[in-house]
């Protein structure tokens, strides 16, 4: 986890220190100005102006820590805040550390949790204010995202959200098993309202679904040099419609090492916002399974099929769920981890 801190006054920077040096699992940089460098010994100089770093953390950080004011925070994060699917969170604490203020991204982002570790280390009190984390309820944004669940809607999650605070019973259907000790608020049985988990985001067991998709799915791609993008990225969406698995379910896109500059694949895996993996022809056909052949493709790459052996290289389990498909001269397959639900 990246983490940039900012403080603002000498007291605030020996408190940096302290973080760094308890935060040793993430990458922790912590930026004071000049005139307090010297009152500790971890911390960065921040030369540009607080609205140019923070332009940079908003795209770079997974948490941002602001010990000072709270004030200071809002006015700096304020032109930068966009999504609760995307914003980092944000800690706010007093140069002290008695009072630790999760601030922004509670739930996805991880506040919540990150606040009270900070308020551990600090010895101080962490301050939350989410309805569902104060009143002891389940909160399905915040498990969604500790599961490597993408949630489709939020304006659903907001209102299932709603209903567990007015002590209302969530209805749950899942195509994978289920363990765990189940929330008080969750039931199996017919409810109008309820969660649905599948790679199919049209599945709609309830009357308002909302539907959270595993990311699980590792697709492989081959594709001639210099195709269009476009044909790329729609082959994929249209091979994983025809399956009905939602393109939200790809974990990673893959391919052989000689496509590693690919433009249009590389685009394709940054539009789904996943990793692009590539693997040389020997590490490809040392995979295993039935896969298809094309001499074509073994005379120019040294291996009998791309798309299927590198969507089974990018798997966890090596299970194959879709066979290579053509579409628009790109070929693709799919993969698929073992997944189960656990609460």
């Amino acid at each position: 986890m990246k983490i940039d801190i900012y403080a603002f006054s000498g007291n605030g920077a020996r408190l940096c220190d302290k973080l760094i040096e308890h935060l040793n699992d993430d990458e922790v940089n912590a930026y004071v100005p000049k005139r307090y460098t010297d009152s500790a010994k971890l911390v960065k100089l921040r030369e540009e102006n607080l609205y140019k770093s923070m332009d940079e953390s908003f795209r770079s950080a997974d948490c941002i820590i602001f010990v000072g004011s709270t004030g200071i925070a809002v006015r700096a994060i304020a032109p930068f805040v966009r999504s609760k699917k995307t914003d980092p969170a944000v800690i706010c604490m007093d140069e002290k550390g008695i009072n630790v203020i999760s601030l922004l991204s509670g739930h996805i982002g991880g506040a919540n949790r990150l606040t009270k570790k900070i308020a551990d280390i600090a010895g101080g009190n962490p301050i939350i204010t989410t309805a569902t984390d104060i009143n002891g309820k389940f909160a399905v944004d915040e498990w969604a995202h500790n599961s490597n669940l993408h949630i489709m809607s939020l304006k659903r999650a907001r209102n299932i959200a709603a209903d567990i605070l007015e002590d209302k019973k969530i209805g749950f259907k899942s195509d994978f098993n289920v363990t765990g000790s189940i929330p008080d608020e969750i039931d199996f049985d017919e409810k109008e309202t309820g969660i649905c988990i599948s790679l199919d985001s049209d599945k709609a067991p309830f009357k308002s679904t909302l539907n959270l998709i595993p990311r699980i799915v590792s697709v492989g791609v081959g594709c001639r040099k210099g195709t269009d993008f476009n044909d790329v990225y729609n082959a994929v969406k249209e091979v994983l419609r025809r399956n009905n698995i939602s393109h939200f379910a790809i974990s990673s896109i893959n391919s052989i090492d000689l496509k590693k500059e690919e433009e249009a694949i590389k685009r394709t895996a940054e539009i789904f916002k996943v990793p692009f993996h590539t693997y040389s022809k020997d590490e490809l056909n040392r995979a295993e399974g039935q896969f298809s052949s094309s001499d074509f493709v073994k005379s120019v790459a040294g291996v009998d099929t791309v798309c299927e052996r590198a969507a089974i290289m990018g798997s966890k389990t090596k299970k194959m769920i879709i066979n290579k498909t053509v579409v628009n001269s790109v070929t693709v397959a799919a993969a698929v981890d073992e997944y189960e639900v656990r609460f």
